[in-house]
C-alpha cells in the first residue's frame, strides 16, 4: 500500500510539473513569422508556429505530448534563418541575438547547459579551423628553409594539439550536446585530429558508426538522412563489399531498439539499391523487406519529385514483355473495379525506347505513369528490388505493402 501511494504521488508530481518554456529574444526580427519543428528520423513535426511580437520576442512552450522528447529542435523564421534548440529536460531557458546579421559569436543562451555547451564547442572548433586554414594557405607561399615557414609550422602544431584536445573534451562529455556535436562532425567529414591521413579518417569514422553513435539519439537529431548518406559514401569509398557487409552487420547487431533497427534496415535497403549493391541484401538478411507488412519505398516521378504510393497498385513492366502485355490488358479491363475499391494504379516501366513507350502507355486509363528510360537500372526498379516483370505491389493507405504478385488475378481473388 505504501509503495502504491509513493507511485501515485510521483505520477501526480510528474503530471503537475510545469511545462518547459523557452524565451526567444530577437530584437531585429519583430513581427517575423516562425515555425518550431522537431525531427523523428526523416519526418518533421511542427510543434508550434506564430509570429514574434513588436519587440522580437516570443515564448515557446513544449507541448505535453513532447515533454519526454529529447533531441535537437529547430526554430525557423519564415523569412530565413533560425536557431537550433536542444531539448533535454533542462527546464526554462532563454536564447537570443541582439544584431541584425548574426554570426555564431552573436547568439547567446542562458540557463541551458546543453545549448551553451554546443554553442561554445562550435565557436572554438570554428575558430581553430579558420586559423588552420589561414596557416595552411600561408605555408604554401614559403619553403621549409624559410624562418617564417618554421614559425607557421610551430603554430600549426599548436592548433592541431588544441583541436585534438577539444575533440577529447567533447567525447568525454555526458551531455546530449556532445553527442550531437560528434554527429555533426561526422556529417561534415571532421575527425578527432586535423592531421589524420585519409585512411585514418575513414577507419575512425567507420569505428564511430559501428561502435559509438547512439542511433536513438540520431533519430531525434535532425541528421538521420545526411548521417546515413555520409556513412554510405564512406563505405563506397572503401570499394570493398566485405567491409560494407561487416560494418552493416555490426550496426544492426548493436541496435537493440526494434523500431529503430527496422527503420535502419529499411534505410540500408534503399541505400544499397541506390548504390547498386542490391545483390548484397540477401547476405545481409534484408531480402524480405519488400514482403507484405513492410513499408513501401517512395516512388521517384518524372518531374524529379517523390511520392508515397498509398492506397495503390503498382505494376512494374516492360512494353515488349508478353506476360506484361497480358497483365496490363487485364489491368485495363479491371480498372473500374480498382476505382470502386479506391485503389489508384501506378505503372512503372523498364522501357528504354521513349517513342515506343509513349505509344503503349497512351492506352492506359490511369494517370500515374512512370518511366525514366533506364531499364532495370532505374531508381524505382532498384528501390523495389524488381529483377523480373511483371511484378505487382499492392500498398495500403498507410504505405504498407499488403501483397506482391506476378499476376493480377492473384490479387483480385
Amino acid at each position: 500500500m505504501k509503495r502504491l501511494i509513493i507511485l501515485v504521488a510521483a505520477l501526480s508530481a510528474a503530471l503537475a510539473s510545469p511545462a518547459q518554456n523557452i524565451t526567444i529574444d530577437l530584437s531585429h526580427f519583430a513581427g517575423k513569422e516562425y515555425v518550431w519543428i522537431i525531427s523523428n528520423g526523416e519526418k518533421l513535426d511542427t510543434i508550434a508556429q506564430g509570429a514574434l511580437d513588436t519587440n522580437g520576442k516570443t515564448v515557446l512552450t513544449v507541448p505535453p505530448a513532447y515533454n519526454n522528447w529529447r533531441g535537437m529542435s529547430s526554430f525557423l523564421l519564415a523569412s530565413g534563418g533560425g536557431l537550433e534548440l536542444i531539448l533535454n529536460g533542462e527546464g526554462d531557458f532563454t536564447v537570443g541575438c541582439a544584431v541584425e546579421t548574426p554570426t555564431i559569436n552573436d547568439i547567446y543562451y542562458t540557463n541551458s547547459k546543453e545549448n551553451s555547451f554546443l554553442l561554445e564547442q562550435n565557436k572554438q572548433q570554428q575558430g581553430l579551423l579558420n586559423k588552420a586554414g589561414v596557416i595552411a594557405a600561408a605555408m604554401q607561399a614559403y619553403t621549409p628553409k624559410d624562418q617564417i615557414y618554421k614559425t607557421l609550422l610551430k603554430e600549426k602544431k599548436v592548433l592541431e594539439k588544441n583541436y585534438a584536445g577539444l575533440q577529447q573534451q567533447i567525447a568525454a562529455s555526458p551531455l546530449l550536446a556532445a553527442q550531437i556535436k560528434q554527429m555533426e562532425n561526422f556529417c561534415n567529414g571532421m575527425g578527432s585530429r586535423l592531421d589524420l591521413t585519409q585512411k585514418e579518417m575513414m577507419d575512425e569514422a567507420r569505428q564511430y558508426v559501428r561502435e559509438v553513435v547512439d542511433f536513438n539519439q540520431l533519430w531525434n537529431s535532425g541528421m538521420w538522412k545526411p548521417f546515413l548518406s555520409q556513412w554510405m559514401n564512406l563505405e563506397m569509398a572503401q570499394k570493398n563489399d566485405s567491409i560494407l557487409l561487416a560494418d552493416s552487420h555490426a550496426i544492426l547487431t548493436r541496435e537493440q531498439n526494434s523500431d529503430i533497427r527496422q527503420t535502419l534496415v529499411k534505410k540500408m535497403t534503399l541505400l544499397f539499391n541506390q548504390y547498386g549493391k542490391e545483390n548484397l541484401l540477401t547476405q545481409l538478411g534484408m531480402n524480405d523487406l519488400l514482403a507484405p507488412g513492410n513499408q513501401a519505398p517512395l516512388l521517384f516521378l518524372p518531374d524529379s519529385t517523390v511520392m508515397m504510393p498509398t492506397s495503390s497498385l503498382v505494376i512494374f513492366f516492360e512494353s515488349d514483355c508478353g506476360n506484361c502485355v497480358n497483365e496490363l490488358t487485364q489491368l485495363k479491363g479491371n480498372y473500374s473495379v480498382l476505382q470502386e475499391r479506391k485503389i489508384r494504379v501506378i505503372s512503372v516501366a523498364a522501357d528504354t525506347d521513349e517513342e515506343g513507350y509513349k505509344q503503349f502507355a497512351a492506352t492506359f486509363p490511369w494517370k500515374q505513369k512512370i518511366c525514366d528510360f533506364k531499364g532495370f537500372e532505374g531508381v524505382n526498379f532498384k528501390n523495389y528490388a524488381v529483377v523480373g516483370t511483371p511484378t505487382i505491389f499492392v500498398i495500403d493507405d498507410n504505405g504498407i505493402i499488403t501483397g506482391r504478385y506476378a499476376r493480377l488475378a492473384d490479387y483480385l481473388k
